[in-house]
């Protein structure tokens, strides 16, 4: 899919869909021409605004991380996200008969890596952390992502719109799951030095 396409879905999303249906790309083809890519602006971004930039709570002392922290800590998100796109599409294929569907793997793959598209565009704002902002612009980006995810739905699973809607609200609660499990998981990490974050003095 051409980057034309990729942001065709922020403002015809019904169209892109189609396309993205239609195409349906084999899994390693989405990965290799979308994913890694795209998966690549959340952590370079933080990487980049953690180190060089910085951040503050208010107008106290600004914090950044040492480069080697936070590469540690890019990586690990970087291959978080590369996963979390597997085991969410998993999750889709799972539940899809519920809702009068049988999709392939590689199609749950294509709905779940293009349904985060805003989420991966607007990581760009890490690079300059602002906090409230940052928080403002990620909500917008949330929002959007759900609502193509309402719309990629019905088209990629070929169902009605009736159980799109209730297929897509069922997504939504997996992937709040999963990002609870995320979160757990980095606190173990923390916990255990593994990728634990070290402030420069």
């Amino acid at each position: 899919m051409s980057l034309r396409n990729t942001f065709g879905l922020l403002y015809e999303p019904d169209k892109q869909w189609q396309k993205i249906s239609d195409k349906n790309d084999s899994i390693a083809k989405t990965y290799f021409k979308f994913i890694i890519f795209m998966a690549l602006l959340p952590p370079v971004s933080a990487y980049i605004g953690s180190t060089y930039v910085g951040w503050s709570l208010g107008f106290g002392e600004t914090y950044r991380l040492t480069a080697d922290s936070a590469l540690r800590l890019s990586i690990a998100a970087y291959l978080a996200i590369l996963v979390a796109v597997l085991v969410l599409a998993w999750f889709v294929q799972w539940m899809a008969k519920t809702y009068g569907a049988n999709p392939s793997y590689k199609r749950c793959v294509n709905l779940t890596a293009y349904t985060c598209t805003p989420l991966f565009l607007v990581s760009i704002m890490g690079a300059y952390p602002i906090l409230w902002f940052d928080m403002l612009v990620s909500l917008v980006a949330i929002a959007w992502a759900i609502y193509l995810l309402y719309h990629g739905v019905p088209i990629m699973m070929g169902i009605d719109k009736d159980r799109g809607f209730l297929f897509a609200s069922s997504i939504i609660t997996v992937c709040m799951c999963v990002l609870v499990g995320m979160l757990a998981i980095t606190v173990l990490f923390w916990g255990t030095g593994i990728a634990s974050p070290v402030f420069t003095s």
